[in-house]
């Protein structure tokens, strides 16, 4: 007895060891501090937290941890909930027997053997549940997160690796659609390419689409149009030119063929797409290589995952630019569809049945906040745009046909594509700080200083005011609220200085920062840099 009480100094147990059981099914420890083991039960209760928050402040707080756990996710739910299982059948069991060990199992009524046997069966269905559940994500985390093999090309050697995210600057996310059935197939050409962007500091996105026929002159590294990249290179080289291209970090890439497209959009039920006006192909191409008339009727209709495809790839029917706003209709609409109460709950069922044909290069440390941020941008802040030829009626252009005997081709013009690059990718500080901006024309004409200050508003600077100094100056940017000085550093590199300068005392302004447009002025430095 005396050896008893060394071993177990708690008081002697009471009650129904079936109770008990219930108790711990619901929380290890519970029964067994129903019983009166109070040490015991605080025990057992304490370490499945104190494991679970050991793991859950290494993966948040160092991305390696989180990505390996990610990358082997059905491997790690399954040691999880196997461990968790047996960690609770035994705390079922020892709430059951009590302090006499193995000997408590014999002599009960058998009532209590019965409950024992509906708690360890109830306990196993609700793991297994778990399991069900689990493994589908994480089978999606593993095959959504696999990076996508870059294909062999003559500018491998000199690709970098894509820059890796903070989570409060912005993301920028490259989506590359393949033009084909087969993603195997060597001389793949990409259908769509539009960069995904969000600002998380002001919960802002953005997309930005590129149209195929853009012509990338890099000597040494790539001449051809830009949707060829994928064949010559792979998705990597794709990054490459598109950073290139637009002056922009890409952080990621993600590759999605006509399968998955298909798939996700039937996999959330359809999207709901509002048709401007009515299309009509007369040789839309079908999957066996043929072609067949395609007539799509205006107005709002929900499109499951074919229709959908063929309302967003169909480009005899309008040009290359029409088709690219199609496509961003539907991205939209998809975010909106995916934004209802249970879709998430399917999404990896779903997901798991697209495999394969969706690759992307995503970190997957940072899905959680991607998700969260996704979720808080309101349909409203979300900017849809397209690199438009000049000629048309387009509300702004930055690329140049050329319709010859070598085929058609759109050209750069690098000036122009900054200047809306500035604008859809703007800098989050800059928005964030809400600095009060005035625009001072000094020694030139009115509309000089007006169209400057559209310019600078345009890049998410808070212009208050366009104002006419009286005597001519020297371009500037001066400070009055030094708390605001990350603008005005950011708005002098914009005007192409080195940096603000402080306000004059006697300079009654009460904005901010102060942009001065002098006499001296040619342009923001968008304008002089190409």
């Amino acid at each position: 007895m005396a050896e008893r009480r060394r071993l177990d100094p708690e008081p002697a147990e009471y009650g129904s060891g079936s109770v008990a059981a219930v108790l711990s099914a619901l929380l290890p420890g519970l029964g067994q501090l129903y019983r009166g083991r109070r040490l015991r039960g605080a025990a057992l209760a304490a370490a499945p937290v104190g494991a679970l928050a050991v793991v859950v402040a290494l993966t948040l707080g160092i991305d390696a941890v989180t990505g390996a756990l990610i990358r082997r996710a059905q491997l790690v739910v399954a040691i999880a909930l196997g461990g968790g299982l047996v960690y609770h059948l035994a705390a079922v069991g020892d709430a059951f027997v009590g302090v006499r060990g193995l000997g408590g199992l014999a002599g009960r009524p058998r009532r209590e053997y019965a409950a024992l046997a509906v708690v360890t069966l109830a306990l196993v269905v609700t793991y297994g549940a778990v399991y069900r559940q689990s493994s589908a994500w994480a089978g999606l985390a593993t095959k959504l997160f696999t990076p996508a093999a870059a294909r062999p090309g003559p500018a491998q050697a000199a690709l970098t690796p894509p820059p890796i995210w903070s989570g409060t600057e912005r993301l920028n996310v490259l989506v590359l659609g393949i033009d084909s059935h087969d993603p195997t197939d060597p001389d793949l050409n990409t259908d769509t390419m539009i960069v995904l962007t969000l600002d998380p500091l002001n919960k802002t996105a953005g997309m930005l689409s590129i149209p195929r026929d853009t012509y990338i002159d890099r000597p040494g590294i790539f001449k051809d149009k830009i949707n060829a990249a994928f064949a010559f290179g792979g998705p990597d080289l794709s990054r490459r030119l598109v950073e290139d291209l637009l002056g922009i970090r890409i952080n990621a890439y993600g590759l999605l063929d006509f399968e998955a497209f298909t798939k996700i959009i039937d996999a959330a039920g359809g999207v709901l797409v509002d048709v401007k006006r009515p299309l009509r192909d007369e040789a839309y191409p079908t999957a066996a290589f043929g072609i067949q008339r395609l007539d799509i009727l205006a107005g709002p209709q929900l499109m499951r995952g074919d229709a959908a495809l063929r309302y967003a790839r169909t480009r005899h029917a309008s040009t290359d630019y029409d088709r690219a706003a199609r496509q961003q209709d539907v991205i939209g609409a998809l975010r909106a569809r995916l934004a209802g109460d249970d879709l998430l709950l399917r999404l990896p069922a779903i997901m798991d049945q697209v495999g394969p044909a969706v690759r992307t290069t995503f970190d997957p440390a940072n899905i959680l906040p991607v998700a969260r941020l996704g979720s808080a941008i309101d349909r409203g802040a979300i900017r849809a745009d397209v690199l438009y030829p000049c000629g048309g009626d387009f509300a702004h252009c930055e690329l140049k046909e050329q319709n010859g005997p070598g085929g058609f081709y759109l050209f750069p013009d690098r000036t122009k594509i900054a200047d809306l690059v500035a604008q859809v990718f703007y800098d989050p500080r800059v928005k964030q700080e809400a600095a009060q901006v005035e625009v001072r024309g000094a020694g030139v004409k009115k509309e000089v200083a007006a169209a400057a200050s559209e310019r600078i508003a345009a890049r998410a600077y808070t212009v208050t005011a366009t104002t006419e100094a009286p005597v001519a100056a020297r371009t500037a940017v001066l400070v009055r609220n030094q708390a605001k000085r990350y603008t005005a550093d950011a708005l002098a590199a914009q005007l192409g200085l080195k940096g603000a300068t402080p306000l004059p005392a006697d300079d009654a302004s009460g904005a901010d920062v102060v942009a001065v447009v002098g006499a001296d002025y040619r342009g923001l430095a968008s304008d002089l840099a190409r």
